[in-house]
């Protein structure tokens, strides 16, 4: 009789927990919220949209594959990523692939007010910038298949890759020298191509704040000019589809002309359409 009595409590309990789509501690209930940014090897669950007003938007059109891009950036630079992940659990591997078309922006910067970096008489041609790089994710915290509490992945991830450039037309405009684009725009010139690493540290901070932070060096044809970019947030997740993120990006270029350090907050909204709860171990996995 005691064993049936025993069994009961645990089932009333198992079931109130997945009814309350959150975990109970304590009798308390806790909102987590998974703390994987769009830099990590796991692509978005088929189907589901998250739209970012800084990072990257991302689709998922298969199970284990995504298309995305970074949709601020795109009225200048239309981009468009593809992201396979192709093996693991804990330990996960992906690929990215992206492509860019620089053109629109460079013109726009040459007849505009950005003419200490592309004069109007230079002339621009079109550019074809192609991205690839392998991530790998590993989560530092795995639980147990038996484990009924979920919390937040403690998630580590290194990146590796390069940009090329293809180019068609003449062109002698001057390479761009600010802190945020001659990293980005090196492969535009003399068929040079840029090589980076990266690594992001992401997880939970408290309830339904989770936090990330990055760090990723460039270098240009393994060369003496170099460049780091550092960005730390906080984020906060009002509910399961929608959550702000707050905090900075640092960047530090070191080329041939000059030495450049620059520190900026920056602040991002992500909405999450098509978002569905996935019953998992007793407990919905947000």
């Amino acid at each position: 009789m005691r064993k049936l009595i025993f069994l009961f409590l645990v089932s009333t309990f198992y079931i109130s927990a997945a009814y309350a789509q959150v975990p109970l501690v304590g009798g308390e209930r806790i909102d987590y919220y998974s703390s994987w940014t769009d830099r990590g090897a796991k692509v978005v669950p088929m189907g589901e949209i998250h739209l970012s007003a800084l990072a990257k938007s991302r689709y998922g059109n298969y199970p284990k594959t995504e298309l995305n891009s970074e949709l601020l950036l795109f009225p200048l630079a239309p981009n468009i990523g593809f992201k396979h992940q192709w093996f693991g659990k804990n330990t996960i591997l992906s690929s990215q692939h992206t492509f860019y078309y620089p053109t629109l922006g460079l013109k726009w910067a040459k007849s505009s007010g950005f003419k200490d970096q592309i004069p109007e008489t230079a002339n621009v041609p079109h550019i074809f910038t192609f991205r690839n790089e392998l991530i790998l994710s590993r989560i530092l915290n795995p639980q147990p298949e038996d484990c009924f509490i979920r919390t937040p992945d403690l998630v580590l991830t290194a990146r590796v890759g390069f940009d090329f450039s293809l180019k068609a037309g003449d062109d002698n405009f001057p390479k761009l020298d600010y802190y945020f684009l001659y990293q980005r725009s090196g492969s535009y010139y003399d068929d040079q191509k840029v090589y980076f690493a990266g690594l992001e540290l992401a997880g939970n901070v408290y309830r339904n704040f989770n936090f990330s932070i990055s760090a990723d060096y460039y270098n240009i044809d393994f060369g003496g000019e170099y460049a780091v970019e550092s960005q730390g947030k906080i984020h906060w997740h009002k509910n399961s589809k929608f959550s702000v993120s707050a905090g900075y990006k640092t960047y530090y270029l070191n080329n041939d002309t000059k030495t450049q350090l620059f520190l900026m907050p920056v602040v991002d909204l992500v909405f999450k359409l098509n978002h569905r709860k996935k019953l998992q171990r007793g407990l919905f996995k947000k």
